[in-house]
């Protein structure tokens, strides 16, 4: 006879899910190849979970909700990648930051897919060196 703990009894919590960040990195590793050398791209550690002591100190470096989470510049030209899984809907912020940037002449694009980026770089004309594999 076996004896069983509480923990048998207790209700399992499922593995959290990164299913974004692991777009984001794709996607990132994609325009490490594919940019290119006159182009540079980074990310805006605007998401996550933060204290709001550490909210508002980063608030005063200049961090702004709503922000996507890639950005590129390339011969002059700034765009700007939200990332978004298959379900994901972009916030309210996350809208209004899109409109007030292509208010000012950048280009905001939502991607789901690194062939989604792909496409939408190609149709901006950014020359890319690589391709995602068929």
């Amino acid at each position: 006879m076996s004896i069983a703990t509480s923990t048998l009894w207790e209700k399992q919590r499922a593995p959290r899910r990164h299913v974004e960040d692991d777009l984001q990195r794709a996607c990132c590793a994609f325009l490490t190849a594919a940019l290119p050398a006159d182009a540079v791209f980074y990310s805006v550690p605007n998401g996550g979970l933060r204290s709001k002591k550490v909210a508002a100190r980063m608030s005063g470096l200049g961090l702004r909700p709503g922000i996507p989470d890639l950005a590129i510049v390339f011969r002059g030209r700034a765009m700007f990648v939200e990332l978004k899984t298959a379900k994901g809907i972009m916030s309210a912020a996350q809208r209004e930051m899109a409109r007030r940037l292509n208010y000012a002449g950048a280009s905001v694009m939502l991607c789901r897919s690194v062939p989604e980026l792909e496409a939408q770089l190609r149709e901006a004309c950014v020359p890319l060196k690589a391709s995602v594999a068929a």
